[in-house]
């Protein structure tokens, strides 16, 4: 439909180096996004307590208590964010982080550096998703 706005998505982005941050909200704003930003694990749940429920989380694993595997079990425990997707953007890289990381509910797993296509389709990619699912389950609720 011509003149219609497509809907503003928001993003949390996790992760204790604002040169990341920076980058994350730059790339995800050209896309589209409103950012909200949040410097490491504790700051996220807060963020996440007060604002709007975002339509994605971008969430670093190496940060200040509580790190990431931590705020990826907090969020999945919150009845508000069960099923916000989640791609885990990290250093790590070991099958064993991958595999801890989708045991915990994250929807992708992005290793830095990264290139910010994949970003991007990785955060699509896991909004898709879980929408998906959402319309599976309704559909069988009906």
């Amino acid at each position: 439909m011509e003149g219609v706005a497509p809907p503003v998505r928001t993003a949390l982005v996790v992760d204790d180096n604002p040169d990341v941050r920076l980058l994350l909200a730059t790339v995800l704003g050209a896309r589209g996004f409103t950012v909200v930003e949040a410097a490491g694990g504790a700051e996220a749940l807060a963020v996440a307590d007060r604002t709007a429920v975002p339509d994605v989380v971008v969430l670093d694993v190496q940060m200040p208590e509580p790190d990431g595997w931590d705020t990826l079990a907090a969020l999945r425990a919150s009845p508000r964010f069960a099923d916000v997707p989640v791609v885990v953007c990290t250093v790590k890289s070991s099958v064993a982080d991958r595999v801890r990381a989708w045991k915990l509910g994250c929807d992708g797993y992005l290793v830095k550096p990264f290139d910010v296509d994949d970003l991007v389709r990785g955060v699509e990619a896991a909004i898709e998703s879980r929408r998906a699912g959402r319309e599976v389950r309704r559909r069988s609720d009906d």
